[in-house]
């Protein structure tokens, strides 16, 4: 879902990444605060703590008389993802909480030019080509990549207005951490102003901020249907001071508010299904919004200011040119079979609308978050009453976005690039209920 997970914890993730209207572990706040009051604990607190491993293999075409033909598969394609989160009964009315949750993305490319393994920071002749964004050779990298690794902690807490309705709350605490190399030669090739040092190959850098989430969850027709709301404000964080001439806004790289309602429903007391819709709204993050650059006219780079040359509009500025990620719908089903006292079975959908355009493919490169569908496996498995064990799989189908760039001896328009990516991951979680 874009940069999003699908979902938070082994139980969500099983289903699809449902949760809005179907708490069902520690980690219930980070998709809807008001769910914690409907975990099942077997006491006074749970806690949960969990990993996945992460695979998500992606890779670029491009065929261009500028930058080279590129042919890539990113490497640095395993990563390990925790989460951990409890929920405490206060009393009847008042449930306590937080859920510590991780968002991001990751790519690494060769763009050494082939033959010349040293072009790189103008120590190639003049005139032997170029490879990827290692225009001219004066990279800072012989490697390009980016790296976001985005948390939140989640201080949570969900109130019983009556026996059929609940009211929550949480202050999202943000991180970020952020780097990019080899993408030195981008103020040769036009995007970034003279002198440019905020742009790459500066290490880690990092952000703060902070937001809120307001939920609600109600219950109807003797509790066998479920119905909640949840809302998460935009997470304002400080600027990339690093990279203040790559991300718009001088290195602003805010987290996207996004909103969702959802539905449980209990086919049968074993079998209950449900379903999310959820809204993200990347567009209005302009370091992720603002389109990248113009595919039809290479004189004319950035759309937002036709025909002007600008600080503003160069990467860095008010109007600088982002990535062109449209808002996302994500829908999500999953279904939660409990066979017995031991054991629960768990399937689910999520499909969420690519945000990338086909004219936005270039800076995509760098991110290419093409998956639409996913399908997702999982169990869970309890010992005893204070403990539960729980597994989930799940596999996005792998899909490619093709489209033209500014670098092409093709007619305008034409497409010349393509981007592409599928996901595997396996997770495992743990609780204990005392």
């Amino acid at each position: 879902n874009g940069y999003f997970l699908i979902g938070y914890g082994a139980k969500s993730r099983s289903m699809g990444g449902v949760g809005v209207a179907y708490g069902q572990d520690g980690i219930a706040a980070a998709a809807n605060p008001a769910a914690m009051a409907d975990v099942d604990i077997n006491g006074a607190m749970r806690f949960d703590i969990g990993g996945e491993i992460f695979n998500p293999p992606r890779s670029v075409k491009h065929k261009s008389d500028t930058l080279g033909n590129t042919n890539e598969k990113s490497g640095s394609n395993l990563f390990l993802i925790p989460s951990m989160g409890a929920i405490y009964k206060f009393n009847r009315k008042v449930t306590l909480g937080f859920a510590f949750i991780g968002n991001g993305a990751n790519t690494r490319y060769d763009q050494t030019v082939p033959g010349k393994p040293n072009c790189v920071e103008g120590n190639s002749p003049e005139g032997v080509g170029s490879y990827f964004f290692n225009f001219n050779c004066n990279a800072d990298s012989q490697t390009v990549g980016v790296q976001l690794l985005q948390a939140q902690m989640l201080p949570s807490l969900a109130y019983n207005v009556n026996k059929n309705h609940t009211i929550g709350a949480s202050l999202a605490i943000g991180i970020q951490q952020f780097r990019a190399y080899g993408l030195g030669a981008f103020e040769d090739l036009g995007f970034a102003g003279e002198n440019a040092t905020g742009t790459s190959g500066n290490g880690n850098d990092y952000s703060y901020g902070a937001g809120i989430r307001l939920g609600w969850m109600g219950k109807f027709f003797d509790k066998r249907l479920t119905l909640g709301t949840n809302y998460a404000s935009r997470v304002y964080m400080t600027e990339f001071e690093d990279y203040d001439q790559l991300f718009a806004e001088q290195g602003d790289f805010d987290i996207p508010e996004h909103f969702a309602i959802g539905a449980a429903f209990k086919l049968t007391p074993k079998l209950t299904i449900s379903a999310d819709i959820q809204r993200i709204l990347y567009s209005d993050i302009a370091s992720v919004g603002n389109p990248g650059p113009n595919a039809k006219d290479r004189t004319d780079l950035n759309p937002l200011c036709p025909g002007v040359d600008e600080p503003r509009c160069l990467l860095g500025g008010d109007e600088g040119m982002g990535f062109g990620w449209d808002d996302q719908t994500v829908y999500k089903i999953g279904l939660n079979y409990d066979y017995n006292r031991e054991w629960s079975f768990r399937a689910g959908y999520n499909y969420g609308e690519g945000v990338i355009d086909d004219d936005q493919v270039l800076f995509n490169m760098l991110a290419p978050a093409t998956v639409e569908h996913h399908l997702t496996l999982g169990l869970s498995s309890r010992p005893n009453k204070n403990m539960e064990w729980s597994v989930n799989a799940m596999h996005a189908f792998e899909n490619t976005v093709r489209g033209p760039t500014a670098y092409s001896n093709r007619a305008p328009g034409e497409d010349n690039a393509a981007i592409s990516m599928y996901i595997n991951t396996f997770g495992v979680s743990f609780a204990y209920m005392m």
